[in-house]
């Protein structure tokens, strides 16, 4: 779910993700797409760009010439390159500190030292194990596509072309079967770099026609490469493609703003995609070829399903553990940047954040129900997000850009409780519940439950439909959840709006067995006042099922069966006491009536 389209060109309708065509055009298996890869595909791994590599270099001549071995920043460095090194090629450069080839392959090689593959490799290696791509073609010299392949069992099915000599002693590209790469800057193992401005001018005539004929009769997947204008005779070579059979798809990550790239691709009807990370789009495809593949429709939903059942039934313990801790910090990424862009003082701006928001979750959300359901254990990875999330609200307010994180935090506190109940995972709902965290306003510990919901821009949101349509009575903050739930494309099989009312009712319940320190000590259950009937079936259960009822005493409450009915009379005389008056409504029946 990393990528959304930017139409730039005509070939793309705006609705439609291009990840899903392009994952159909992959999918039969006829190699019709190459990758070219960019710095941004190992710059996840921790690997150095060509540019990083060349002030490695300067920076240990200059301390040779200085006398001295001093800490220069980056940008120290670059001024004395331009003031010294601008017109010498990195060869040049390179031969000046070391003379023989030896030593410039044993210095490049300390420089990649321990550098092992990032998911990003690994994923490339998939897509041609899933025979997706025959060609590869990067502009990074670094080895670790090659490992990868390698480590996924292709060692001696591929190919490397580094150069013009290569080319002509090579089979031509069209009669290549499995895969080759292409390192069209060159390769570290051969202690071979084009970096510097010379450099990249002009590729050696017969690697640029290889080039060039590849990407005429390919559509291409542009991934981490910025596409500047330094490197000119990659560029020329895309710019000069002029066969438009298949598109060319160029990822953006984050704020890039080339214009000469948009230019190139609208030129060539193409698709900008804005990703979040190389290793996001490689594994989007991946998951979206399976499903193209089983002939299953394809969805954001049905992919994140794809993606993180296959991870958690199949990657190893280190590789679900990074998964989820990514996922959670994309979130609350994401979240910061909504933060940044919504108008406090306009209550649509905060409820189309909201809704960017509540999209954008469902990702993560699919992830947690997997845990939830196969792998448990991993619980407690998920947790820190709600600490994480509600900590945003800096201010401890309820208005503006505050109110938008409290109000988010109540939705992934009933969801997230409804997914729990759904599943029975009784246990992991009090792990969830029993989260506290220091109270900065009075002294001690507040409990999750606590914690404030209120949002000032759901409350204004209420009165201005209010009067539109004749001031119809509503609980606000559920009722928009509820809403939202029914109208959106909810990637669960289950009817979730139910399970919220369930979970939001035991929420009240486990406040009446562990009362809160405030003036009203107990969760308000909003959900009551949504319920279809004035009996809710979890009670229902809880009451006429024993071994259910039991089960729930146990592992939520750390009760007895016994003690359990009588905590859900109390709430009964609680809920008629206390909550019904704060509707001031008659709609509000008693979901604890049996008891």
């Amino acid at each position: 779910m990393g990528a959304r389209v930017m139409e730039v060109g005509s070939a793309m309708p705006v609705n439609i993700n291009p990840i899903f065509p392009l994952s159909y055009n992959l999918a039969d298996g006829k190699k019709k797409y190459v990758l070219f890869c960019g710095a941004g595909v190992s710059k996840d791994a921790g690997i150095p760009t060509g540019w990083e590599i060349l002030l490695e270099t300067v920076r240990h001549i200059r301390t040779l010439e200085e006398g001295e071995n001093k800490k220069y920043t980056d940008k120290e460095m670059e001024t004395y390159y331009e003031e010294n090194f601008e017109d010498s090629t990195y060869s040049e450069i390179i031969e000046s500190l070391f003379p023989s080839t030896e030593a410039q392959r044993a210095f490049l090689e300390k420089i990649f030292e321990n550098k092992a593959p990032g998911k990003a490799h690994k994923l490339i290696a998939e897509w041609v194990k899933a025979e997706l791509i025959r060609f590869i073609i990067t502009t990074n010299f670094d080895s670790s596509i090659e490992h990868s392949l390698d480590d996924a069992g292709l060692r001696g099915k591929y190919s490397v072309i580094t150069n013009g000599a290569q080319v002509l002693t090579s089979k031509p590209w069209h009669l290549v079967d499995n895969c080759r790469i292409y390192k069209v800057h060159g390769t570290i193992e051969q202690g071979q770099i084009r970096n510097t401005k010379k450099d990249l001018e002009k590729l050696d005539d017969d690697l640029e026609k290889d080039f060039l004929d590849i990407i005429e009769r390919h559509g291409v997947i542009v991934l981490g490469y910025a596409g500047n204008k330094e490197d000119k005779a990659v560029m020329d070579c895309f710019n000069r493609r002029r066969f438009k059979g298949y598109t060319l798809y160029w990822t953006v990550y984050g704020n890039q703003d080339n214009d000469n790239v948009k230019e190139l691709v609208e030129r060539q009807d193409g698709c900008l995609i804005p990703i979040q990370s190389a290793s996001d789009v490689l594994e989007d495809v991946l998951n979206m070829v399976e499903i193209a593949r089983r002939g299953t429709e394809q969805t954001s939903e049905a992919v994140a399903q794809v993606r993180f059942k296959n991870l958690i039934t199949s990657s190893s313990d280190v590789e679900i553990r990074q998964t989820i801790d990514e996922e959670r910090r994309k979130l609350k990424k994401y979240f910061e940047t909504i933060l940044d862009e919504v108008d406090e003082t306009n209550y649509e701006s905060l409820w189309d954040g909201y809704l960017k928001l509540f999209n954008y979750s469902l990702n993560f959300l699919s992830l947690a129900e997997q845990i939830i359901k196969y792998q448990n254990k991993y619980w407690e990875r998920i947790l820190p997000l709600f600490e994480e999330i509600h900590f945003l609200n800096k201010n401890q307010s309820q208005h503006g850009k505050e109110g938008l994180v409290n109000y988010y935090f109540f939705t992934l506190l009933e969801i997230v409780g409804g997914i729990l109940l759904e599943n029975k995972a009784f246990k992991l709902l009090r792990s969830l519940l029993e989260i506290k965290r220091l109270n900065y306003t009075k002294d001690g510990m507040e409990p999750i439950l606590d914690w404030d919901t209120h949002a000032n821009f759901i409350e204004v949101k209420k009165d201005k439909e209010g009067n539109e349509r004749g001031n119809t009575w509503i609980v606000p903050h559920m009722h928009y959840l509820c809403q939202l739930i029914e109208s959106q494309e909810i990637p669960f099989e289950y009817d979730l709006r139910e399970r919220i009312i369930d979970v939001d009712l035991l929420y009240f319940v486990y406040s009446v067995i562990h009362p809160m320190d405030q003036y009203f000590p107990y969760w308000i259950p909003q959900s009551s006042v949504y319920l279809r009937g004035y009996s809710s079936k979890l009670f229902k259960g809880i009451k006429y099922d024993e071994t259910f009822g039991t089960t729930v005493a146990n592992e939520l409450f750390n009760i007895s069966y016994e003690e359990l009915v009588e905590k859900l009379g109390d709430a009964k005389e609680m809920f008629n006491t206390n909550v019904i008056g704060i509707f001031h409504t008659p709609w509000v029946g008693n979901p604890f009536k049996d008891f």
